[in-house]
């Protein structure tokens, strides 16, 4: 199981319980979390490409609806078909092309990254360092080649963090394939993307599921879907309704009718005292 706890007392990660065996502090809710750390090549993330066509594409076709905007306004639809059936649109797609090449060379060179991820009762946390910085390393990721507080002889350097909170997550999308999570807030920009392990995977989902899967709001594969819970269904005990007593029809035919005038007369007569 991927789920540890952290115990303030000493400082070490134990196993999630509700004691520390150590020193037998005992540990809070908030306490319990999963943690792991994945190595990343950038050049061989397809998350790092994601951001860079996220910014790239949309900035070349703004210059291309720019342009032909200008063109339309001073100099009219001639103007437009004649800038298309130029070769601007071939020399946009070389830039293109050649903006990809500088990014390809930049990520080649930044080296492979860490990236440590938390999940825990608040949100999903990440942080990424940097092992064996060099001075061509931290200025391809626009950091200083010496950072405050570190040495040149740092064998690892802290470079970012973020965060995202259970209340703040939109959309969740699972890549199962590549063993990642994507996280969205907004529902249409993703904010962080959590690579997985075999080993956090479902501990992952179940936090996600406990966390988001009864949330309405938030976009979720089937899978994480919590089942809603049974209704609670209040028996009310109904009044007792009174009944009447069904009244019993004692039926007499003839014959009992012609004997009992006769039975009376008897009993009548071995009552009476012959002597009075």
């Amino acid at each position: 199981m991927a789920r540890t706890a952290y115990c303030k007392r000493c400082g070490k990660e134990v196993e999630a319980g509700e004691m520390c065996p150590f020193c037998g502090t005992r540990l809070g809710k908030n306490a319990v979390h999963a943690a792991w750390c994945v190595e990343r090549n950038p050049v061989k993330d397809w998350m790092y490409w994601n951001s860079v066509m996220r910014l790239l594409l949309p900035g070349a076709l703004a210059i291309l609806v720019l342009v032909l905007l200008l063109e339309l306004v001073f100099g009219g639809i001639g103007a437009v078909e004649k800038m298309i059936s130029s070769a601007f649109l071939p020399v946009l797609g070389v830039l293109l092309a050649a903006a990809l090449a500088g990014v390809f060379a930049v990520l080649l060179l930044r080296g492979k990254e860490l990236s440590d991820f938390v999940v825990d009762s608040r949100g999903i946390h990440e942080t990424r360092y940097l092992p064996d910085p060099t001075p061509l390393k931290l200025m391809l990721r626009m950091k200083r080649p010496e950072m405050p507080g570190e040495g040149g002889d740092a064998r690892v350097i802290k470079l970012s963090e973020r965060q995202i909170a259970w209340k703040d997550v939109s959309r969740v999308q699972l890549w199962p394939e590549k063993c990642m999570v994507l996280f969205y807030a907004p529902a249409w920009w993703l904010r962080i993307p959590v690579i997985c392990t075999p080993f956090t995977w479902d501990d992952t989902m179940d936090y996600i599921r406990e966390k988001l899967g009864r949330k309405k709001k938030v976009r979720l594969p089937k899978s994480l879907e919590a089942p809603a819970p049974a209704a609670s269904r209040r028996r009310t005990q109904a009044a007792p309704v009174y009944q009447e007593p069904e009244a019993l029809q004692i039926r007499m035919d003839e014959e009992d009718l012609q004997e009992m005038p006769q039975q009376t007369d008897r009993t009548d007569a071995e009552s009476t005292d012959p002597l009075t």
